[in-house]
């Protein structure tokens, strides 16, 4: 059976088999359905919802309920920037004063329950529609309240999605369905607004649901449509109580029988942690890093992991850090805005000190046939994977067409 055709294809003559997978029903580009209950319902008939109760954000509300804007940052009284299909540009909108800034700010705390002083100046919250709102007041701004609201969609995107908006083509999905399934250590890594989050959400339908999912965020964004899961927020300091990072939540998530561990950005010590259950039984895991290539998240992840153990010498790390990351997916938003994987990498090992990586698909914005959002092709580097071998030993069909 032929692949569907998409807009941007790489090999018009690539077929599927019938089955990704010998033994199980066939795996597909889409969410895994849910388990037939025998008994009593997993989740509530009804889906009959009222909308949750947002906070009176005046001026604010128009770009709230428009679908088309992924952020909102509000930089002062003076001027209100916005975010539109990945560019920004200005809103053309102010505050009449300082405290209109104020209230909408406090209407936002208090809905939340969060407190902004000048002992905590700067403060995290997830409005009640999902958006996540950084505010940062003074002493450290000196023109009122500076917010950063980050949207969300309405609805978790698919890897179809994604392939219809072009961050990756139909082969490149149809391996990273594979690592997925396949139980391999998966690393994205990509810039501030790349698209890390909406990846990750992606491939984590591709979780079989009999796996327990333990999910580790600082501020909750995937948007989780597995059954079995559990996800965990870390808490900050209050005066009244001490935070709880994410290192912490790693180290208890190991006692909660998880089948893969997930944590939503790695930034502290808890990337020790994290290398650790990789390579004590929890195959699988997958975590986001910031940085600007594969190579620059392995060093960086390097950094983190010292943090959480100092007093371990820089080539344990790095051996631990080779024996455990499997794939790593590069994301970039271009110029016009898109945002395109611009490699999918193997970790093959080590020779002496340095990691050795071979590209497995590659995205070349300069030549190539155009799409609806810009120039560029997706490429194949023709090197087969060496996971392909641990993938068939699972009894997964990798058809060789994937890598031509």
């Amino acid at each position: 059976m032929a692949l569907p055709q998409d807009d941007d294809k790489t090999d018009p003559h690539l077929q599927i088999p019938a089955s990704f997978q010998k033994k199980d029903p066939p795996p597909r580009l889409q969410p895994v359905p849910p388990l037939a209950p025998t008994g009593t319902p997993l989740a509530p008939a009804t889906t009959d919802l009222p909308p949750p109760k947002m906070p009176q954000l005046g001026i604010l509300e128009p770009y709230m309920v428009d679908p088309s804007i992924t952020e909102v940052m509000v930089n002062d009284t003076r001027n209100i920037m916005i975010e539109r299909e990945g560019r920004l540009t200005a809103s053309n909108t102010r505050f009449e004063s300082i405290d209109e800034l104020n209230r909408i700010t406090r209407n936002i705390l208090d809905i939340t329950g969060r407190i902004l002083s000048p002992d905590q100046p700067y403060v995290d919250v997830m409005m009640p529609d999902g958006s996540r709102v950084n505010i940062v007041g003074p002493p450290l701004t000196l023109r009122g309240p500076c917010i950063t609201i980050r949207k969300f969609p309405t609805r978790s995107l698919s890897l179809e999605d994604l392939m219809r908006a072009g961050t990756l083509d139909r082969k490149m999905a149809f391996f990273l369905s594979l690592v997925v399934m396949g139980r391999l250590n998966l690393l994205i890594c990509g810039g501030t607004g790349a698209g890390k989050s909406t990846l990750l959400n992606a491939l984590l339908k591709f979780v079989p649901k009999q796996e327990r999912l333990i999910i580790i965020e600082d501020t909750p964004e995937l948007q989780l449509e597995h059954i079995n899961s559990v996800r965990l927020q870390t808490k900050p300091q209050t005066p009244g109580s001490p935070s709880i990072p994410a290192r912490e939540l790693v180290a208890n998530a190991l006692r909660m029988r998880p089948d893969r561990i997930v944590v939503g950005e790695c930034r502290r010590g808890e990337a020790f942690d994290m290398i650790q259950a990789m390579n004590t039984g929890h195959e699988g895991s997958m975590t986001t890093i910031h940085s600007n290539s594969p190579r620059d998240s392995l060093a960086r992840l390097e950094t983190l992991a010292l943090m959480g153990a100092p007093e371990l010498p820089l080539a344990a790390i790095r051996r631990q850090v080779a024996s455990t990351i499997d794939v790593i997916v590069q994301l970039k938003r271009m110029r016009d805005g898109s945002r395109r994987i611009a490699q999918i990498s193997e970790l093959t090992g080590m020779e002496g000190d340095a990691y050795t990586l071979q590209d497995i698909y590659t995205f070349d914005p300069q030549t190539g046939s155009s799409d609806r959002k810009g120039t560029g092709q997706f490429k194949v580097s023709g090197l087969v994977p060496t996971v392909v071998e641990r993938l068939r030993d699972l009894g997964f069909e990798v058809p060789h067409q994937l890598f031509e």
